[in-house]
């Protein structure tokens, strides 16, 4: 909104910019016409050297006089909107130097956030490779009188407690994993800010 007002505000100034470019064109317009008539003036009072002629003279160097100080305060005039327009400029230049330079910071901060999660993902894949199979439980088949290197027989009926007992404990486990998965999935999706 400031900016809108500003563009607003450097539109008015431009306009007056133009008005005081065209005064000051009238009056520079005046000032060489009245300029040249002096020169008739000065030539004639030189021929001539009278009370008119010298009325004349006069009359043209105070016309002369009033159009330069008209001249100075329009060129005055015209150089405050000039700065204040400047001002403008800077300010707007500076406001998209400011929203490019937080662009960059948002752009480098995601990167960054991301980069960092990719190297962590790129260490837990190296230290959980190989680490990642099921649940084999000894002493579950110890309970059932097997060795460490047997496993239970689902033809065998004696071995079907301990094999539905493994079973709804595997089920469990899995499920409570995939639930805090699924929370660390949506943690990690908030930190990298993307759906994965």
């Amino acid at each position: 909104m400031g900016l809108f007002k500003k563009g607003n505000e450097k539109e008015q100034l431009q306009g007056q910019q133009e008005k005081l470019a065209q005064q000051i064109a009238e009056v520079q317009n005046k000032l060489a016409q009245v300029q040249s008539a002096k020169v008739f003036a000065d030539t004639d009072l030189m021929l001539e050297d009278n009370a008119t002629n010298k009325k004349r003279v006069d009359k043209y160097a105070k016309a002369i006089e009033g159009f330069q100080g008209e001249l100075e305060k329009l060129s005055s005039n015209a150089q405050e909107v000039a700065s204040q327009i400047e001002a403008i400029n800077q300010a707007e230049k500076q406001a998209e130097i400011d929203e490019a330079a937080s662009s960059i910071e948002q752009e480098t901060y995601l990167a960054h956030k991301r980069r960092k999660m990719e190297m962590k993902a790129e260490q837990l894949q190296s230290q959980l490779y190989g680490k990642s199979g099921y649940g084999y439980n000894t002493k579950m088949n110890r309970l059932a009188g097997l060795g460490s290197t047997d496993q239970l027989d689902p033809t065998n009926p004696t071995h079907e407690p301990f094999i539905e007992a493994s079973n709804k404990a595997s089920a469990s486990g899995v499920a409570k994993a995939e639930r805090e998965f699924e929370k660390l999935m949506a943690e990690i999706e908030k930190f990298v800010e993307m759906k994965l």
